[in-house]
């Protein structure tokens, strides 16, 4: 399946992205795997390009990112099920903190997700979620090294079914 992901961008966006030298706009296929069983028997695990991490972690380099603009930490943090707001911080550059540090459901909405579970409309949560900072202009550490680490988390986890909350 190949997803066009400038159809449903302004043309003025869409134009400007297409001659930024680091957007591949090629079309390849993307991975995609269907559901193999009903999404009330799936267990789930949140992805969040948001930055979050827990308060003791190491947080995403900022630092760096502001010395060197086109850098984007490639790092990935583990987020445990039922994190409260008093535990959760966030760290990126391109989008107001404040807001999430508030209720960081507004962009990793995993209240949500334990509503769904215990409505029965889920079968599961993984005992782990994932975040990383979604700004990543030069993406090839990300993709090569990081992403497939943590694809490697969710199967351990045992997650069916990945969801991701972009910021």
């Amino acid at each position: 399946m190949t997803v066009n992901s400038f159809k449903f961008m302004s043309k003025t966006l869409a134009d400007s992205l297409k001659v930024w030298p680091y957007v591949d706009t090629s079309g390849e296929e993307i991975p995609w795997t269907s559901l193999k069983k009903p999404v009330r028997d799936c267990r789930i695990a949140m992805v969040s390009s948001g930055g979050f991490y827990h308060r003791s972690d190491i947080p995403f380099d900022l630092e760096r990112e502001r010395r060197e603009p086109l850098w984007g930490d490639p790092s990935y943090r583990e987020i445990r099920r039922g994190i409260t707001q008093a535990d959760i911080r966030a760290a990126h550059l391109h989008y107001e903190n404040a807001h999430a540090m508030q209720d960081f459901n507004c962009m990793f909405p995993l209240a949500m997700l334990e509503e769904l579970y215990r409505d029965g409309t889920i079968g599961g949560i993984t005992e782990f979620h994932l975040s990383f900072m979604g700004y990543q202009p030069k993406p090839g550490t990300f993709i090569r090294e990081v992403a497939p680490k943590m694809a490697e988390r969710l199967m351990e986890w045992g997650a069916d079914l990945v969801l991701l909350s972009s910021g």
